[in-house]
């Protein structure tokens, strides 16, 4: 029979109402947080971010003047040109006169399917090295006008290479460091739908061409098709090249998923894994442990994995002492800001001095030692 205490019941189930103290426990330096205005100028952390969810809408409607999103889609494969198609808000856009006029409509979508169709859209719309950066520039704007003074954005390399930028060009804008807030680190997404080969093999070239700022190492794409496992050597590689790591898990399949991440793969944060909460052994083991998990309640919420904000773990899990940083994921397409995400924790209980705990410990859960000195840009 599990031990009770650190926020467990007896059966091994999670007490609600437990204190269970978080990773990072309240000190001189964590800021009094008591509204939803001191948290907008709160010097924040972002740690699971992708760089095309974050895309601006006023980027996309410039691409679109560039690229008329008809032509631009003609490279698709037919079998995800069908996909793509499948959202109603993409259609409106492909039969637009003014698809810049029209372009918000591609965040309005009522599935997970919806979501993935409008995700792989704005692809074709980064299609050359200057594109790129550009997308980088208008997302560090918004990172900054949100006061998030330190973010690790994924960027999914392949999918950029796929779409015609070479691999020495993408590198080349990653370790572009312009001054001023935020400070920007880069977490390498290698797909995980390319498989482990494609990935080790990928894997090694950017480690070849690795700046300085790209500090990690993701693997996206279907979880539930893709589990973890296969893919141990290319975390053996990661860490054998000075990269930190994670993995999305628990998101799409159960706990299985995170176990595997953290026996398999090793990883030191967990993408996600949310779904933890199903076995509370794997609770137990993630607190004890101390492994961190990149929450984003909002997508969890949109992308269907929980009904409500109400319905979402996350207040469980950090009863039980699972560390947690809190993250927006691609706010663009969820329509929330760090900010909005952080405050949205009142309706599952969380006081205003939980959450401004959180806001501060994410900077301790970063993949760069130095992230501490972007709570005072």
């Amino acid at each position: 029979m599990p031990e009770a205490g650190r926020g467990l019941t007896m059966d091994g189930g999670i007490r609600p109402g437990s204190t269970l103290a978080q990773s990072v426990s309240r000190s001189p330096d964590t800021p009094d947080v008591a509204s939803r205005a001191d948290l907008e100028a709160l010097p924040k952390a972002e740690l699971h971010l992708h760089l095309r969810g974050a895309m601006p809408l006023s980027y996309l409607r410039t691409k679109f003047r560039k690229y008329p999103p008809g032509r631009a889609i003609e490279s698709a494969r037919p079998r995800l040109r069908d996909r793509m198609l499948s959202q109603a808000g993409i259609r409106r856009i492909l039969s637009s006169a003014n698809p810049s006029r029209e372009a918000h409509r591609l965040f309005a979508y009522s599935s997970f399917d919806g979501f993935l169709a409008s995700y792989l859209f704005t692809g074709y719309f980064v299609r050359e090295a200057e594109d790129l950066r550009e997308l980088v520039s208008t997302v560090r704007q918004t990172l900054r006008e949100q006061h998030v003074t330190y973010a690790e954005i994924t960027v999914s390399v392949p999918e950029y290479i796929m779409h015609g930028i070479p691999l020495d060009e993408i590198m080349a804008v990653l370790a572009e460091e312009p001054d001023g807030s935020p400070t920007v680190r880069w977490i390498v997404d290698l797909v995980r739908d390319f498989g482990p080969d494609a990935c080790e093999e990928l894997l090694e070239r950017v480690l070849a061409l690795r700046p300085p700022s790209l500090v990690g190492l993701t693997l996206g794409g279907r979880e539930h098709v893709h589990p973890p496992a296969p893919f141990r050597r290319v975390y053996e590689i990661a860490r054998e090249g000075g990269l930190r790591t994670t993995v999305h898990a628990g998101e799409g399949r159960g706990p299985e998923s995170v176990w595997d991440a953290v026996r398999i793969l090793e990883v030191e944060r967990i993408g996600h894994g949310v779904r933890a909460v199903e076995d509370p052994s794997l609770v137990r083991f993630l607190a004890e442990h101390r492994i961190p998990l990149e929450v984003c309640p909002t997508s969890n919420v949109r992308t269907a994995i929980y009904a409500s904000i109400e319905a979402h773990p996350v207040r469980m899990l950090f009863e039980a002492g699972v560390p947690l940083s809190i993250s927006t994921d691609d706010p663009s397409f969820f329509g929330v800001s760090l900010a909005e995400e952080l405050a949205g924790l009142r309706r599952v209980g969380f006081s205003w001095s939980e959450i401004g705990d959180l806001a501060h410990g994410a900077f301790g859960m970063a993949f760069d030692p130095l992230a501490a000195a972007a709570q005072d840009p």
